[in-house]
């Protein structure tokens, strides 16, 4: 299921808020197209995999291309949080790779189902997750970085078995922190996060279960990219975008790494990079040089 199948679901802080009807369903209103180039980046599940994003958020910051829209589900949801509301830069983030293992994820998860009593000497097991996630939690959605415009985070409600959807646009009060560690809550592995839906429960997990790619999400009214990046990390591929002149689609190769095994990680970040070819940046800079052009369109 997609965004442009399902509607957003509201939330502020720990209770989500019906509409007048009480649908608890947000309608969209019409927009015109935006009088510039809007670009946006997709950034898919796929557990450690997905570490190949920075390797193209580095290579798109080499070459100076602006990113107007991030949207993510899973891991390109913890990614796109750090690198438009905290504000690291896709080589900060990198550094990290090297130090990082994949039991630090389910020490992680034991921490967070532990004793409170338990909690502060299981953290010393967790690497530099405890850390950033203080960072996180002093991020916002409407306090971006690195020119981002809007953020949006895809997470999966396992009650309902339908993905929701939060963006600086329309985030109605939802804590970034909660929403962007739910889409990587891995069932099994991290615990979900409950919010309150008038007289009912979501109980959001990893986005990834149910809009892995979520590229209807981005050009949605509300965050209004007009031309995408995806880059696309998943292990198993059930669908890839259609052939447009205003997407460019980036899958790295990324044979013998799984979802929770982190020995490769700086190769997977090598093969991000590696991905983002010369004919995939003559496309993107091709979109930004035709500023004048669209904006006739859009005029039009």
């Amino acid at each position: 299921m997609r965004y442009d199948r399902l509607p957003i679901v509201s939330c502020r802080e720990t209770r989500v808020t019906l509409g007048k009807e009480g649908s608890g369903l947000s309608h969209f209103p019409f927009r015109p197209t935006p009088a510039r180039v809007r670009v946006g980046l997709v950034l898919s599940a796929g557990g450690l995999r997905g570490v190949a994003h920075l390797g193209v958020l580095r290579q798109l910051e080499r070459h100076g291309i602006r990113v107007d829209v991030i949207v993510g589900a899973s891991a390109g949801a913890i990614i796109a949080a750090y690198y438009a509301a905290v504000g690291l830069t896709a080589t900060e983030m990198i550094e990290e790779a090297p130090a990082f293992r994949g039991h630090h994820i389910i020490m992680h998860g034991l921490t967070l189902r532990a004793h409170p009593k338990l909690k502060p000497y299981l953290r010393r097991f967790c690497g530099v997750i405890p850390n950033r996630l203080r960072q996180l939690d002093a991020a916002r959605f409407d306090t971006l970085h690195h020119g981002i415009e809007q953020l949006g985070v895809v997470c999966h409600d396992l009650n309902r078995h339908q993905p929701c959807y939060f963006s600086t646009a329309q985030d109605h009060g939802a804590p970034l922190a909660v929403v962007a560690r739910a889409s990587a809550a891995v069932p099994g592995v991290l615990p979900s996060r409950r919010l309150t839906l008038g007289q009912r429960e979501l109980r959001l997990a990893d986005g990834g279960l149910s809009d892995s790619l979520p590229i209807g999400f981005a050009q949605s009214p509300e965050l209004g990219a007009t031309h995408l990046i995806v880059s696309d990390c998943r292990q198993l591929v059930s669908s890839r975008p259609p052939d447009s002149d205003n997407i460019a689609y980036i899958r790295p190769a990324l044979d013998g790494i799984r979802t929770l095994r982190a020995s490769r990680l700086m190769n997977a970040v090598r093969w991000g990079e590696a991905a983002v070819t010369e004919d995939i940046l003559h496309r993107i800079q091709g979109w930004l040089s035709g500023q004048t052009e669209w904006s006739k369109v859009a005029a039009g």
